[in-house]
Parts: structure tokens; C-alpha cells; sequence
């Protein structure tokens, strides 16, 4: 399976680029939420999660919980959208049609074309998708 091939929810899915215009938008509509997870993820980066007992694992989710929550509520119904559409149109969905097997987008600029995911998966494939699209700039962001 390669970095662009996951699973979640029994389905597979595999991940495709999002053109630099349409990343720079995401970024540029989520950039409050990031401003916000930043020093989080800093201070959670400089322990080693495999040393980390489950417990503590839990208590490092919850820190960063706590500003994605607080990030996303502050996005407006739009710019949520715009972000979700983006991110889910570049993913594609495994699907048995007529004893073949064919790919279909999970998404459109507008629309969510898979009705029977639900929520959590669709959160899911959508933090899969920002992070191959993403790794890049989150590489590049400045460390303390």
C-alpha cells in the first residue's frame, strides 16, 4: 500500500493532489486554526510518542483537541465548506460496479457524492487528505 492508499471504515481510499492554488486557500481559510495548533503541536512533537504511555497518548490528543475544536467553530459555514469540499474532492473511494472495480470522488467543489459515509469517516478521509496535501508546508512551518 503506498502513502496515498489508507482505509477507514472498511472502505479504501486513495489520496490525489490538490493543485498549489487550492492549497494556498485551505491554508489561507484555516490559518486561525493553525495559529492555534502550532505551539501545540511543537510542544507534543518534542516527546516521543512511542515512549508515551496510552494515558498520556490520551492527554496529548486532548491538548490538541481543545484549539481544533475552538479553530473549527470559528469557521464560517463557507469557508468550512470551501475547506471540507476541497479536501474530500481530492479523494477517491473504492466501489464494485458490475464485477469491476472502478474509483469515484468522494466529493465535488460542491457536493458530497458518497451519501452512506458517514461523519466521522468523512472527518477522517478529510485529515488524511490535508495532511498529503499539506506535509509540505507543515514541514516548513518554523519550530521552536
Amino acid at each position: 500500500m503506498s502513502e496515498r492508499d489508507f482505509e477507514a471504515g472498511g472502505r479504501k481510499f486513495k489520496l490525489n493532489k490538490i493543485d498549489a492554488f487550492k492549497q494556498f486557500h485551505i491554508v489561507r481559510r484555516i490559518s486561525p486554526l493553525l495559529a492555534k495548533l502550532v505551539p501545540v503541536m511543537s510542544s507534543i512533537t518534542k516527546a516521543k510518542v512511542g515512549d508515551l504511555s496510552e494515558e498520556q497518548k490520551l492527554d496529548e490528543f486532548g491538548k490538541l483537541a481543545v484549539p481544533i475544536m475552538m479553530g473549527l467553530s470559528e469557521l464560517s459555514d463557507a469557508d468550512a465548506d470551501y475547506v471540507l469540499f476541497r479536501l474530500l474532492g481530492s479523494v477517491e473511494v473504492q466501489q464494485e460496479f458490475s464485477g469491476s472495480t472502478v474509483w469515484a470522488k468522494v466529493a465535488t467543489d460542491s457536493a458530497i457524492m458518497m451519501q452512506d459515509i458517514e461523519l466521522p469517516i468523512l472527518l477522517q478521509v478529510a485529515g488524511k487528505a490535508l495532511m498529503y496535501n499539506l506535509s509540505g508546508f507543515f514541514g516548513s512551518l518554523p519550530r521552536k
